[in-house]
């Protein structure tokens, strides 16, 4: 690990936390005094160095065999977004553990906890215990696919296609209701995170994906949303001028915007977001079902078009 992590004076205390978390989850079988130098290291840092740095942490020690305790919980006291991985799939977290993490902590949490496979009674009383439609609808995906058998695991949208049938725009419906005015509103709050988390609410899909989805604002995928919602054009342009402010103040921008938002019918963007709805579930199960394939597991195609190219 000493070779690996070098002083506060070439590298800063991000790099430092990343390198010996990376370092340390690469050994087969650390001792016991480098798990103790790992965490006297590392814990003090948490709290200094930046979000995204934390997050790569927990995503590392998520899946690690030996991964220090203290250093697990410590990073569940963090946001959701930042220890989601742990809450999702570190298998060192008791029962015990997840029953403290809910009393502590709030619906973010609780839908993270809520995505892992096979959870004990007292803690799915405890995420019951929410009344949130969020943790609801992740509790009853993860029943579907501890439920489901491995020749599901095949389809995407067939498995879907069934459901649209008659009028696709009665299928426009959010899963968590949203109010548009409160949606413009978020997508114009300096923390991305929030109107992220109100999209995948909204349209039912995963927080990864909903932030795959609103990463590039000139991408197509937005409109598709919007539409789903049944956004009013200009309540549409008001979040892409949030979230693009640099380009929103060009006409010609304004223009093709309006343009591709009036050619997007609601049927197109229904099936869109099912798409998304189902490749999500295709990724949950062969996570599930096959943790050690090594193939990759291919999402939806979330980086579309922009609306600003010239055909």
């Amino acid at each position: 690990m000493s070779a690996a992590i070098e002083t506060a004076n070439s590298i800063d205390g991000d790099e430092i936390a990343v390198a010996a978390v990376r370092d340390f989850c690469r050994r087969q079988r650390p001792m016991r005094e480098d798990m103790v130098r790992l965490v006297d290291l590392v814990l003090p840092l948490l709290n200094q160095i930046r979000d995204e740095s934390r997050r790569r942490i927990a995503a590392s020690l998520a899946t690690c065999d030996h991964a220090p305790k203290a250093l697990l919980l410590a990073l569940c006291d963090f946001p959701a977004t930042v220890c989601s991985p742990i809450l999702t799939r570190s298998r060192h977290l008791t029962d015990a553990e997840m029953l403290a993490i809910l009393s502590q902590h709030g619906e973010g949490h609780a839908r993270a906890i809520a995505r892992r496979p096979k959870l004990a009674d007292p803690v799915l009383n405890a995420l019951r215990s929410f009344e949130s439609e969020a943790v609801d609808r992740a509790l009853k995906l993860r029943r579907r696919l501890d439920e489901a058998l491995p020749p599901e695991r095949q389809h995407s949208f067939d498995m879907f296609a069934a459901t649209l049938h008659g009028d696709l725009v009665d299928h426009a419906n959010p899963v968590v209701a949203v109010d548009i005015d409160k949606l413009v509103s978020l997508a114009q709050d300096p923390n991305p995170v929030l109107f992220r988390t109100a999209i995948a609410d909204a349209l039912g899909v995963t927080l990864t994906s909903a932030t795959e989805l609103c990463a590039n604002p000139t991408s197509r995928n937005i409109i598709y949303m919007l539409r789903f919602l049944k956004v009013p054009l200009e309540k549409a342009f008001a979040i892409f001028s949030a979230l693009a402010p640099e380009l929103s103040g060009d006409p010609d921008v304004a223009t093709r915007f309006g343009e591709a938002f009036r050619e997007t019918t609601v049927e197109t963007a229904v099936r869109k977001v099912w798409s998304w709805r189902s490749d999500d579930l295709l990724a949950l199960a062969r996570e599930a079902f096959a943790a050690n394939e090594s193939d990759a597991v291919t999402r939806a195609e979330k980086v579309d078009d922009s609306f600003l190219k010239v055909a």
